[in-house]
């Protein structure tokens, strides 16, 4: 993990995984921060560079739903595409009939072994000890990264 991490990062020791605590002023930037975090954990975020957008949205019952859902579809991407990304930007959460809807824009680039070092593999978000709340400040979230 780089050594400059923004004071709004955590990471926490869990048994056998990996665990982060982000904090943030609204939701929509908590779940770009959630993700920023989790690519933390995957690589330097300061050798990834933004290249051309693409749009994800996700759906999920609540905001714990949603959140695991968007950082697996990231998570999903990484692995698959190969590609890691540096650029995370939250257009709308929107209340839907099935709960929420989460559009969102990012950038990356494919992996560059010759630039990028791959830390670890995230094989799952979990729902295990995951909170997404309210706070005096804005928002926080904890997750858990099953590895």
């Amino acid at each position: 993990m780089s050594a400059d991490a923004p004071d709004w990062f955590h990471e926490i020791d869990h048994t056998g995984d990996i665990g982060i605590q982000v904090t943030a002023p609204t939701l929509p930037e908590l779940f770009e921060r959630a993700a920023a975090g989790m690519f933390r954990v995957l690589t330097d975020p300061d050798m990834v560079q933004s290249s051309a957008p693409e749009t994800i949205t996700v759906d999920g019952r609540d905001h714990e739903a949603l959140l695991v859902q968007w950082l697996s579809e990231l998570n999903y991407r990484h692995t698959v595409d190969t590609v890691l990304y540096g650029a995370f930007a939250v257009e709308a959460i929107d209340e839907t009939e099935a709960g929420l809807s989460l559009t969102a824009t990012v950038r990356g680039e494919p992996i560059d072994p010759d630039r990028h070092t791959v830390y670890t593999e995230i094989k799952a978000i979990t729902f295990h000890g995951l909170d997404v709340h309210r706070t005096d400040d804005g928002w926080a979230v904890q997750v858990i990264f099953d590895m």
